[in-house]
């Protein structure tokens, strides 16, 4: 089940309404998801999302935050579908700015590579990791098709996913780094890091989806035991009737059954007509106990192999 839509979704609903929470929020949401270009002597800061939601509830925070003019474009050049805000020369750098990022050429980078992401306090951290989590972020719980749950990561560059891989690690939550055609995962697969990573990122009803699925999976490997448990029993009690069941028709084939004392007959018909049911059921259909019932049959197996010496 991919729940990449839900968390974004939460996200964008619990978006800061301080400043000092959405500045990191929103560097984590320009260091991933924003391009600088070159468009005659124009810079353009362009800022590429996936849904008009996000959009929507980024325009606001971008706009107020930059104090100056944003553009929403929902049309790319050949007619598609696109969802970009856009900022032009002077206000794009202000914004950069107070983001703690700068313009090299066509492009921006973290000011002093990782150094204004170590020197994120928890709580700015958490705003951070929000900001990163609603465009770089996919979300998979367990289902039919797919075993594992998973939240990973994928960034650009390797030197910033291996710093945000300790900064993590910092909050006790390993996660993997691996290269992949489209830059760099971070990946987890234990649950209790992602319910901590979706706490970190106020995503309720995500980690009430995620502790459901859990639940819901506990419950049916807790039943899966319980049966394999049964069915061992079972067939191991199936298996203990067998060679009583056969012990009983050599009896019966060669007459020796119909000589034998009543309540030897009554156990040995008792035991060929009811296969299934387990040596307690048994004893207490014959109204016996099961110790004198296992002494019976046991006899009637001796019989039936030739061991029997005539001792109870």
């Amino acid at each position: 089940m991919d729940f990449t839509e839900q968390l974004k979704s939460e996200i964008l609903s619990g978006i800061p309404q301080e400043n000092s929470c959405r500045l990191p929020f929103l560097a984590g949401v320009t260091k991933n998801c924003a391009y600088v270009e070159l468009y005659k002597k124009s810079a353009i800061l362009t800022y590429e999302l996936t849904s008009k939601e996000e959009a929507v509830a980024l325009l606001p925070v971008i706009r107020d935050i930059s104090g100056g003019e944003v553009f929403f474009v929902q049309k790319g050049a050949q007619g598609e579908k696109a969802y970009k805000i856009q900022l032009k020369d002077g206000t794009a750098d202000s914004l950069l700015e107070k983001l703690h990022l700068s313009r090299y050429g066509e492009t921006f980078v973290l000011d002093n590579g990782v150094q204004y992401l170590n020197s994120l306090d928890r709580d700015s951290f958490f705003n951070y990791l929000r900001g990163v989590a609603l465009v770089a972020a996919r979300l998979r719980f367990a289902d039919e098709e797919y075993s594992n749950y998973s939240m990973q990561f994928t960034f650009a560059d390797k030197e910033y996913a291996e710093a945000f891989k300790d900064k993590m690690l910092a909050l006790n939550i390993d996660l993997k780094l691996s290269e992949s055609k489209t830059g760099y995962t971070l990946l987890t697969r234990n649950s209790s890091d992602i319910e901590d990573i979706l706490a970190m990122c106020k995503a309720a009803n995500c980690l009430f989806a995620l502790n459901d699925v859990l639940l819901k999976r506990e419950e049916s490997n807790e039943f899966n035991r319980m049966s394999n448990f049964y069915m061992a029993n079972y067939n191991k009690s199936v298996a203990g009737a067998r060679k009583y069941i056969d012990a009983i028709k050599v009896l019966q084939d060669n007459g020796t059954l119909d000589v034998l004392d009543k309540k030897l007959q009554t156990v040995a018909r008792a035991r060929s007509e009811r296969e299934d049911e387990t040596m307690q059921e048994l004893a207490d259909r014959l109204k016996m106990s099961k110790t004198s019932l296992s002494r019976a049959l046991n006899k009637l197996l001796a019989i039936s192999e030739g061991k029997y010496d005539g001792r109870e």
